[in-house]
């Protein structure tokens, strides 16, 4: 009887980490933000800016203090990484793979050209900018959160 118990209680546990793991692509973290996993790069992508554009400096701290998906370490993408997520078929506003929703079209990136200036990304055009650039993208932006290394 006792050795009954003692399987009884390992199937629960083994059914409660399976059932664990099924949903671990889309967590919600304490922000109520889920997470994308991009299988193509396996970057982790919050689903959401930080809904107001901030300075590199603002989108670096708020990547910093990100705590969703059960993630931690999140931070800013490089441009190309940026460029990965941008969808030319989508059929929404601000053509995102996944389940990415942004709130305005251009995102920072932790990308700088040789003189210091910040590239950012803007998903209505696809396109690259530095900030004052056109497109739509200014010297300030929003934060779009990645976290992982890219392949």
């Amino acid at each position: 009887m006792h050795t009954k118990k003692k399987n009884n209680r390992a199937a629960v546990s083994l059914f409660a980490v399976i059932f664990f793991l099924a949903g671990a692509g889309q967590m919600i973290g304490q922000d109520g933000a889920e997470v994308w996993k991009d299988p193509g790069t396996w970057l982790a992508w919050a689903v959401k800016d930080n809904g107001m554009e901030v300075t590199p400096a603002g989108g670096r701290s708020y990547c910093d203090a990100l705590q969703t998906g059960g993630l931690s370490n999140w931070r800013l993408p490089t441009i190309e990484e940026a460029e990965t997520i941008f969808d030319k078929d989508a059929k929404k506003q601000y053509r995102t793979k996944g389940t990415i929703e942004l709130s305005d079209a251009c995102i920072l990136t932790a990308s700088t050209n040789p003189m210091g200036e910040t590239w950012t990304f803007c998903f209505n055009t696809g396109s690259r900018n530095l900030g004052g650039g056109g497109g739509g993208c200014g010297t300030t932006s929003l934060a779009l959160c990645v976290n992982g290394e890219s392949k």
